[in-house]
């Protein structure tokens, strides 16, 4: 269960209540200052009316406070359940007044890095799985550290503007940002809005639980293609600004030691006499107990519509909406999971009964699967978003979910598809953010048009778009730039190099006046420079100019950086492309060992690496390595990135070639067969490389 407390002032405040509160509760502020958002885990009947009696409490306590309209100061949030964490519940016989207030706080490992980033100020950022303790490290050291500092927490991405007109009172604020990817993007947090705040002298405290940050890091980086930047770029210029810190949800024995001075609280008691394979913050949240509840609910007349509707919850988020859904949504989506899981067999509850059930809380917690209050929006519990193995979110239940997206939600689900590689999903939500007007969402839906076969109308697009943004924004805009750069990186892929090549050369010295000789983007310009001149038929020129590139990115980024070791790759396959393919393979093993070293061995760069390694043995004619290595990859390429994503197409046209080559046509026909499958599944009969292997294959489409 998470509270927000939203902070009004002055003569806004009547405006900053219409974006930060609920319209029943805006009402109630008026030209006052502040009141909690909406929220609270919704309870069954008794419970829920203690959860609401125990939230207007508080809010009258604070308003009573500051009557004079004055904004909260960090000491005045006595209860750190109104900031974020999971309320943890006492039981009856234990301090009846303060039923939900949290345990005592146990001293993490982690926080003396933690209270020296925030005591040098800026902009710091918690990063761990759900129930690690995040959000209760960093308010107790923003309760300790900045006592005096006015709280500003925005309830969700519309907030932001209403913060930095906040921030115009010079004062010193605490801006707090509990699980930050739910303001991230167009209209809330993005890089130009984090440099207001900073400017303003404000220090910025976020959390943000671990599988949404490695959205933005390298992993993803090797995933989306650089035409791809412009949606998920500005994110991760947010996160890459931040003084990290990590924190485990396992506790260390040091931890578990001082807890142990607690243990006559029976909630950090019970947590310790947990196994250790769990956190203590873990058990104290109801996580595991949580977790099993949902699983033996399947069980024909239990609960299985209630946990029909969790699991339906936990797709919507996984699916890339941050924000409480509707309860008709779930409603319909969680039919879907109920039937695929065996239906009336199930002897499923009614409606009334699983939706009570997925609200109650468990045990000694306030913890319950579904989060908030059915009249204003339901979430899943963030531990099931990280803690659940699951399939494929079903293209049924994905569908129906962009009918219910707002246009922000749309691009959020789009980026989610782009780093699944589902570019057909991708293209359905770009387009609904682009048909609301959403700046980033055209040139990533012509991008995708790109992938998916159409990259005639993508440029068509693109070159629109271009021209657009340069006569409504300038030249030496950063989004038209981004624009103009995505048009010659298309039109090289179209297959009109000397074309590109003038873009880019055009590109080449607006992004050095506007960023700087020096900078990424422009080093990454002139790699592009290379590939054009490469892709002339000059391959050779190609693999100098980037070698004579890479000791400026091992400068500018270190030499194991992922765009380092991405020029590596090229000079390994402009060589090869040369006819040197002895050499090319030499330099290709030594980039597997180095993108192993540095990046792992399934990060798909990594993968693609050993790609070119079976290319260039297949060149040199040593086929029966080449096949060998090629099976594996393909295993390997199944494994980690799925049987749908474009590299395992690859992986199996290389082992059908390659099989053709070492054991002949008729061994090859039943592989082809299953390769061609395949590409007429994932990508339709029309796609150019399905085109590629019926060239190669001799089969016809059926």
């Amino acid at each position: 269960m998470k509270f927000t407390i939203f902070a009004l002032m002055g003569s806004a405040a009547g405006l900053i209540a219409g974006w930060w509160l609920p319209a029943a509760q805006a009402g109630l502020v008026g030209a006052a200052f502040l009141a909690l958002s909406s929220g609270a885990a919704a309870r069954n009947e008794s419970q829920l009316s203690d959860r609401r009696h125990e939230r207007e409490r508080a809010a009258t306590t604070l308003l009573s406070k500051h009557s004079r309209g004055t904004l909260p100061r960090v000491r005045d949030i006595r209860d750190p359940v109104l900031v974020g964490i999971h309320p943890y519940q006492h039981d009856l016989a234990e301090q009846p007044d303060r039923r939900w207030s949290a345990p005592p706080y146990i001293p993490r490992d982690i926080d003396a890095d933690l209270h020296a980033a925030v005591r040098d100020g800026g902009f710091v950022l918690l990063v761990g799985e759900s129930t690690a303790g995040k959000t209760r490290s960093a308010f107790e050291a923003a309760r300790l550290l900045l006592p005096e500092y006015f709280l500003l927490s925005p309830r969700n991405r519309d907030g932001i503007s209403s913060l930095l007109d906040a921030l115009k009172i010079r004062r010193h604020y605490l801006i707090w940002l509990d699980d930050m990817e739910r303001f991230l993007g167009p209209g809330g947090l993005t890089s130009s809005s984090l440099s207001s705040m900073l400017e303003s002298g404000a220090t910025i405290v976020a959390t943000m639980r671990t599988p949404e940050y490695d959205r933005f890091g390298d992993h993803a980086e090797s995933v989306i293609e650089s035409a791809d930047y412009e949606v998920w770029r500005d994110g991760r210029d947010v996160v890459r600004q931040a003084k990290k810190i990590r924190i485990p949800r396992q506790w260390s024995p040091a931890e578990r030691g001082r807890a142990q001075l607690h243990r006559n609280d029976r909630r950090i008691n019970r947590a310790l006499s947990a196994s250790e394979a769990f956190g203590v913050a873990e058990v104290l949240a109801a996580g595991p107990e949580l977790l099993e509840a949902w699983r033996n609910a399947w069980s024909p007349g239990s609960h299985p519509r209630g946990a029909a509707l969790v699991l339906a919850a936990v797709d919507v988020r996984r699916a890339g909406m941050h924000e409480a859904v509707g309860v008709s949504l779930l409603v319909r989506l969680h039919e879907i999971y109920l039937r695929d899981r065996g239906g009336a067999q199930l002897r499923p509850e009614a409606m009334e009964s699983a939706l009570a059930w997925a609200l109650r809380p468990f045990g000694h917690s306030g913890a319950s699967m579904l989060v908030g209050e059915p009249g204003t929006g339901l979430r899943a519990f963030d531990y099931f978003l990280d803690t659940l193995n699951l399939e494929v979110i079903p293209d049924e239940s994905w569908d129906l979910i962009l009918t219910h997206a707002t246009p922000r939600d749309a691009l959020d689900m789009g980026m989610m598809a782009l780093l699944d590689a589902r570019h057909d999903r991708a293209a359905s939500a770009f387009a609904v953010a682009a048909r609301a007007g959403l700046a980033a969402a055209d040139v990533a839906k012509a991008v995708i048009m790109g992938k998916t076969g159409h990259i005639d109308q993508a440029v068509t697009e693109l070159q629109s778009i271009w021209e657009f943004r340069t006569r409504s924004l300038g030249r030496e805009n950063r989004d038209t730039l981004d624009a103009h750069a995505k048009l010659a990186y298309l039109t090289l892929k179209q297959g009109r190099p000397a074309e590109a090549l003038s873009l880019m050369r055009e590109l080449l010295p607006l992004r050095e006046a506007h960023l700087g000789a020096e900078h990424p983007e422009t080093l990454d310009t002139r790699l592009n420079i290379a590939n054009a001149i490469g892709r002339l038929g000059h391959p050779a020129d190609a693999a100098d100019q980037c070698r004579a590139l890479l000791e400026r990115f091992q400068r500018e980024l270190g030499p194991d950086h992922i765009n380092t070791l991405d020029v590596e790759a090229r000079i390994a396959m402009w060589t090869g492309k040369s006819g040197r393919y002895a050499e090319a393979f030499d330099l290709t093993e030594t980039l597997v060992s180095r993108r192993t070293l540095a990046l792992g061995a399934d990060h798909a760069d990594t993968l693609y690496a050993r790609g070119r390694a079976v290319t260039w043995l297949a060149a040199m004619e040593l086929h029966a390595d080449a096949l060998e290595r090629a099976r594996k990859l393909l295993d390997d390429r199944r494994r980690v990135l799925g049987p749908d994503h474009l590299h395992t197409l690859h992986a199996r046209r290389q082992v059908a070639r390659l099989v053709d080559r070492t054991q002949g046509s008729a061994s090859a026909m039943p592989v082809w067969r299953e390769t061609l499958d395949e590409h007429v599944r994932i990508l339709g009969p029309e796609h150019p490389l399905t085109q590629k292997v019926i060239a190669f294959s001799g089969f016809r489409v059926p």
